[in-house]
């Protein structure tokens, strides 16, 4: 992307945080009617159809040949904690959340085994929060500005049309804020915290939300600190956002939205992996290594975007998106001590446009995403988790994406609609060293990675309530710069060796609403990836992640969701995913790997929740959820696998309305029955330091006060 490019993004970032800025000095307190359902934000509701946004077709769901759920807002935050993505992703199959305990790495969410090698952050899934990416260019995501406590909606597409978006091969999670204005002035404060054991250490979250209206639009401020002990020693954490939004309507098509997001963790400490022994013995201790470096992060992150669309005349809507992110991060690792400063802008535009075909109704998008990623990356010698002023790195890495894409959807018969796509991805890197002397040659140099995806599918709707749905499509994935500055010679610039993955995605699923009781839905799919990315460590790094490519490997899978309205006021939902993820051609360590199961996924996961809200006891709610995970590989090449496990949460809260505001007590119990068990793994991790645990029985309760409602 041009510098002048990059100068008009900045200049959009500026405008929208200006727009959030003055969004207070213009809400204006007019009474407008409202859903009940819209103003009652924390009641269990459902919702009505509607488009799928994640897949860029803004269709219904029964016209979509992929697999996509939404979670309401009371899914994702009623009775939970909202410290973590697996509270309310366990409801979707082929979603595995694995909470490592630990506000320094971020948890290891994958979906169909995207994802799952992670050693920090999000990888192989494109994130977007109100439609800004969260995703870096590198393909890297973080969720420093996430507050799951303000969501509203959670989306999720599995698949092969996430390649829509670009660098991404497992799908897309999509994060919205509540755009329906309020009726006046409002504002929801809550209060949650708990203990992580009976042996003391616990954690305490604020969230506040001020909502206000502004003319015809919102206006909507959020408010968090989270302060915690950690469940295991060394596991204390700091975290602070405000998350400011503004969308409104100017005139009758043109609409503004935009927001700005600050995060600050000064402390989020790093206890790291234990070894099995280190686990038999004290499972809450931290691994000595960890201590002695101080290992954590301390991060600092503001993202600001501004988007401007326009409703066109017979349908459609033209919208351009300008964002904007800097962020600071000073990481004491085991091995280094990492000092990094980020800055990226990006651009996405879109042009959305119905249209008819022989009589029937069709629809056709396009557009173009471009981002830029600037790091400077310098890595120190540590010494009691302080730099010394030894450099071992130091380098400029830069990132440019540039994707165009287009999809076509199309109602070919009054019952069949077929869905096809294309998007060209270019991602540069470059890197400057400036680590350079008689000894250590310069390290400078480029990598290009390109790759054309495509998807196509089919939806045949066999009557009003049951649709059937095959697909096809490729997606490609590049390594992070981190994946690629880290090298195991330890030389400086970007591993020469290292390649994207690519896969080729085979899907068929049957999606059923039998009236307004049962809802069901049924996938089956076969991914064959070529050049996995591969993590592992080295003995001589301890606590280090490298990366590299495997030869070929498969992924099968099958994956059922389901709700039930058992009698009035009781219902169940539940997900199953079963995964068999094999090397089909590998050679690796000096061993072949051909027909071995992959590593850190979990053959079989069941989550089932059962919610009891009875008309009769006015207001008060009950959740019961089961947790099972069958035990799985931890290593390329040795049978040293986790334990399988199951457990048992249980919430209890009361809705009370008064004359201008409300009440929402709960309490809370997790891992009810005390199991003893590993929620979290490191692939192929050296010296045998696979392991973090979970806490085990944990209690939490809640306080939600809403005003002006």
């Amino acid at each position: 992307m041009r510098p002048v490019t990059m100068v008009r993004v900045r200049v959009g970032v500026a405008i929208g945080a200006l727009l959030v800025a003055a969004a207070p000095c213009a809400a204006q307190a007019r009474p407008r009617a409202v859903p009940d359902s819209a103003a009652d934000s924390t009641r269990r509701h459902e919702l009505p159809p509607i488009a799928v946004s994640a897949t860029r077709s803004d269709r219904p769901a029964d016209h979509v040949a992929g697999a996509v759920q939404d979670l309401s807002r009371a899914q994702i935050s009623q009775g939970r904690a909202t410290l973590g993505l697996d509270e309310s992703l366990a409801l979707i199959p082929g979603v595995y959340a694995a909470n490592r305990y630990n506000f320094s790495l971020d948890e290891r969410v994958s979906i169909r085994g995207f994802g799952a090698r992670s050693a920090f952050a999000i990888r192989g899934i494109k994130v977007l929060l109100d439609g800004i990416p969260q995703t870096l260019p590198d393909g890297q995501g973080q969720l420093t500005n996430l507050e799951l406590g303000e969501a509203d909606r959670l989306q999720v597409e599995r698949g092969s049309s996430s390649a829509l978006f670009g660098n991404a091969a497992g799908g897309v999670i999509s994060i919205w804020s509540n755009p329906v204005p309020p009726q006046w002035l409002t504002e929801d404060v809550q209060v949650t915290g708990g203990t992580y054991s009976a042996d003391g250490g616990g954690w305490l979250k604020y969230l506040s939300t001020t909502r206000a209206p502004v003319g015809n639009g919102v206006a909507q401020v959020t408010l968090s600190r989270t302060t915690s002990d950690g469940p295991r020693q060394h596991s204390a954490a700091d975290l602070r956002n405000v998350n400011a939004r503004l969308n409104f309507p100017v005139g009758s098509a043109w609409t503004i939205r935009s927001t700005l997001a600050v995060g600050d963790q000064p402390r989020a400490d790093n206890p790291g992996a234990l070894t099995a022994p280190e686990l038999a013995v004290n499972r809450d201790s931290a691994a000595a290594i960890n201590l002695s470096t101080d290992a954590g992060k301390a991060v600092s992150q503001a993202q600001g975007g501004v988007t401007v669309a326009r409703q066109l005349a017979g349908g459609g809507e033209a919208s351009v998106t300008l964002f904007g992110l800097t962020r600071t991060l000073r990481n004491p690792q085991t091995y280094a001590y990492i000092d990094l400063r980020r800055n990226s802008d990006g651009v996405r535009a879109s042009l959305t446009r119905p249209f008819t075909w022989r009589g029937m109704s069709s629809s056709i998008a396009a557009g173009v995403d471009a981002q830029e990623q600037r790091d400077d990356r310098v890595n120190y010698g540590i010494n009691a988790g302080a730099p010394t002023p030894v450099r071992s790195l130091d380098q400029r890495e830069k990132v440019r994406e540039v994707g165009p894409f287009v999809q076509v959807a199309a109602d070919v018969l009054p019952r069949l609609t077929l869905n096809a796509g294309a998007r060209y991805d270019h991602v540069s890197f470059r890197v400057q060293d400036h680590l350079v002397s008689a000894t250590n040659p310069d390290d400078s140099g480029q990598r290009d990675m390109h790759s054309p995806s495509f998807t196509g599918g089919a939806v045949f709707r066999a009557t009003a309530t049951t649709s059937v749905y095959a697909t096809v499509g490729t997606s490609f994935e590049t390594p992070t710069t981190t994946e690629l500055a880290n090298r195991p010679d330890t030389a400086g610039g970007f591993n020469p060796s290292l390649n994207p993955q690519q896969a080729t995605n085979y899907e068929v699923g049957l999606r059923q609403s039998l009236d307004e009781h049962l809802s069901w839905s049924l996938a089956a799919y076969q991914l064959n990836v070529r050049d996995e990315l591969i993590a592992f460590e080295e003995p001589s790094s301890p606590g280090r992640t490298f990366y590299r490519n495997a030869g070929r490997s498969r992924h099968r899978g099958v994956e059922a969701g389901a709700q039930w309205s058992v009698a009035p006021g009781i219902s169940l939902s539940g997900s199953y995913t079963y995964s068999d993820f094999r090397y089909t051609r590998y050679q690796g360590a000096g061993h072949d790997l051909a027909g071995r199961q992959l590593p850190g996924i979990p053959p079989q996961w069941l989550y089932l929740l059962l919610h009891a809200e009875p008309a009769s006891l006015a207001g008060t709610w009950a959740d019961l959820d089961l947790s099972h995970a069958a035990g799985y590989l931890v290593d390329d090449t040795l049978d040293t696998r986790t334990a399988a496990w199951t457990t048992v949460g249980v919430r209890i809260g009361w809705h009370g309305r008064g004359p201008a505001s409300r009440l929402s007590p709960f309490v809370a119990v997790n891992n009810l029955f005390d199991a003893r068990y590993v929620s979290s793994v490191v692939i192929n991790a050296a010296r045998g330091r696979y392991y973090e645990p979970a806490p085990g029985r944990n209690f939490y309760f809640g306080l939600g006060i809403s005003a002006g409602h």
